[in-house]
């Protein structure tokens, strides 16, 4: 072999081998092509049956509460033998280190070490209850938010920074202040509903309470473009047939 490839892959003494640094890096690519080849027999294997095994998956705990947590448990229907450890966090985690084969994310991807792929588009809004704005006055500009209480989720980058745009396409961030900061969007939203303040989050957090009338858009000429939820994984990982089931379900069900 090192006659083909004219270069020394081994060092040799009458004690040992070693690899040289060609040889350290033929053999890597060799484990990669080993990998590859085994991941193509297991998923022809594979594809002869029901999916199964586990997908390790991180999401914000907003999505547990939206109509993409009701997905889960359909996906969990349809597929019973795929086993679903779902972990609700609203950090980045490590995927590679922490063993996660999928995580569904908000905004753009800062990590070029993982791939993504765009579900689905949502908005963040700015919501009030009937009852508040009877009370405390309807906010018309951004600015008018520093005299409304104003509830944090603290489980978002955002927390007391809302951004909006101005009619002339400027970029502002309104510093908000309130009584009720918490990293569980449940509470925000009861708080929201029961005219405690004023709410901001993504669009799939509200939407329902939107329509039944519970909760009110308000400022909608001034928030920002649509932002991407999206599947990451690991750039180096090859996605299992069931974890490309699975992307491929939210992509297709998630609307907003």
């Amino acid at each position: 072999m090192e006659q083909d490839l004219g270069a020394r892959l081994l060092y040799r003494t009458t004690r040992k081998l070693s690899l040289s640094d060609e040889g350290a890096r033929f053999y890597n690519h060799c484990k990669l092509i080993m990998a590859e080849a085994e991941n193509a027999c297991a998923e022809v294997m594979d594809s002869q049956s029901a999916p199964r095994g586990t997908i390790r998956m991180t999401v914000p705990q907003s999505f547990i509460i939206s109509h993409i947590g009701q997905l889960l448990i359909e996906f969990q229907q349809l597929y019973p033998d795929i086993d679903l450890n779902v972990i609700a966090s609203g950090r980045a985690e490590d995927l590679v280190e922490e063993g996660i084969d999928v995580a569904l994310r908000i905004g753009q991807l800062e990590d070029s070490s993982l791939i993504s792929r765009r579900l689905a588009d949502c908005t963040f809004q700015v919501v009030a209850s009937p009852q508040y704005i009877e009370k405390r006055g309807e906010a018309t500009h951004p600015a008018d938010l520093t005299q409304h209480n104003c509830l944090i989720y603290g489980d978002s980058r955002l927390n007391r920074n809302w951004p909006f745009r101005m009619p002339s396409g400027e970029s502002i961030t309104v510093k908000v202040n309130g009584n009720l900061t918490c990293n569980e969007g449940t509470l925000i939203v009861d708080a929201a509903l029961k005219g405690l303040g004023i709410g901001f989050g993504p669009s799939f957090l509200f939407g329902k309470h939107v329509e039944d009338g519970g909760l009110c858009l308000l400022l909608s000429e001034y928030y920002q473009q649509p932002t991407a939820i999206s599947a990451l994984y690991p750039l180096n990982r090859n996605l299992s047939r069931r974890v490309r089931i699975l992307i491929d379900f939210l992509a297709d069900r998630i609307a907003v």
